[in-house]
């Protein structure tokens, strides 16, 4: 498997104030293929969480494991709302949409959460004011990493449904899948990418290796499976994150046109996946044949356990 990582990770560290991208860059260097977030709070130490380590960036451009340490570095209040202006392209008004789920997605792929006062209007969340806290999350492209689930879902009937905490994984796993299904195996492939993260197209163009699939960007992901199976005849339909009773209605008129899907979901075991009712309702769908569930964030990637549905719902 080749890990492109390393070279991903300079689109993260372009969304830093220039008073801290050298010193962190410098800090992470030696650990580029291990690091999963960076997070800067308000008037606290700068945070590189590595494999499951909290470390800390040091005057010195090095990371302690100490908060201890004399010599940290501190973030401003000045340097969050710096790093959020550039994460949105010193246009907050173009990615309000974003910014109201909590996240802004750069380039590469990386997913640049947020943390601060909510705007509230009508019940739901308007904005975020005063945000507080950045935490940038890596996008991690490991090529060759679903060869084995991917031969296993060729050979099964119907759809996967992979499972994980956060971290574990799953972005990157259905991914690669994307990648090897469209080419490998000259699948008809729609890509729905709601959040960016998967192809990172910027201006049309993937920025990951996602073989010869169809992206569609941006869009809701209800919407973007039933434009998918009206307009691009996919075989497989790939897609990440689902959950809402209008995905689950979506899923359903793919399955009854003939489309198989590739999706994952938040859940780190089975007792968590089916105790919620929304989830219930999509494997009744009928869609997904078979679960897989991922480990932790230390070891991304690694199937644990796999289940078909109906070994599932006898739990």
């Amino acid at each position: 498997m080749q890990d492109t990582k390393s070279t991903a990770i300079i689109w993260a560290l372009k969304v830093l104030p220039h008073s801290l991208r050298s010193k962190i860059s410098s800090a992470i260097e030696p650990v580029s293929d291990k690091v999963q977030d960076i997070v800067l709070r308000c008037n606290r130490p700068v945070c590189v969480y590595s494999r499951g380590k909290q470390l800390y960036l040091t005057q010195t451009g090095c990371l302690t494991d100490s908060l201890k340490s004399q010599e940290l570095v501190i973030s401003t209040q000045q340097e969050v709302l710096e790093c959020f202006n550039i994460a949105c392209g010193y246009s907050v008004y173009s990615h309000i949409s974003e910014i109201k789920e909590g996240f802004i997605t750069i380039k590469g792929g990386h997913r640049v959460g947020i943390a601060g006062t909510a705007v509230m209007s009508s019940g739901a969340i308007h904005n975020i004011r005063d945000i507080s806290t950045i935490s940038i999350r890596i996008s991690r492209q490991i090529i060759g990493c679903a060869e084995a689930v991917t031969q296993e879902y060729i050979r099964a009937r119907g759809g996967l449904l992979i499972c994980g905490s956060p971290c574990s994984g799953k972005t990157t796993l259905i991914r690669d899948m994307a990648r090897l299904l469209s080419t490998l195996y000259a699948g008809r492939v729609a890509l729905v990418d709601t959040r960016g993260e998967l192809a990172s197209v910027c201006q049309g163009v993937a920025q990951n290796d996602v073989g010869l699939c169809d992206v569609l960007d941006g869009y809701p992901r209800a919407e973007a499976i039933e434009q998918a199976v009206r307009s691009l005849s996919p075989e497989h339909i790939i897609c990440d994150e689902i959950g809402s009773l209008q995905d689950a209605t979506a899923i359903m008129r793919g399955i009854n046109s003939g489309v198989r899907f590739v999706a994952t979901i938040h859940a780190h075991n089975k007792q968590e996946l089916i105790a919620r009712e929304n989830i219930r309702q999509i494997l009744d769908t009928g869609a997904f044949k078979k679960v897989v569930f991922l480990s932790d964030r230390d070891k991304p990637c690694q199937i644990t356990e796999q289940l078909s549905v109906e070994e599932l719902c006898c739990v």
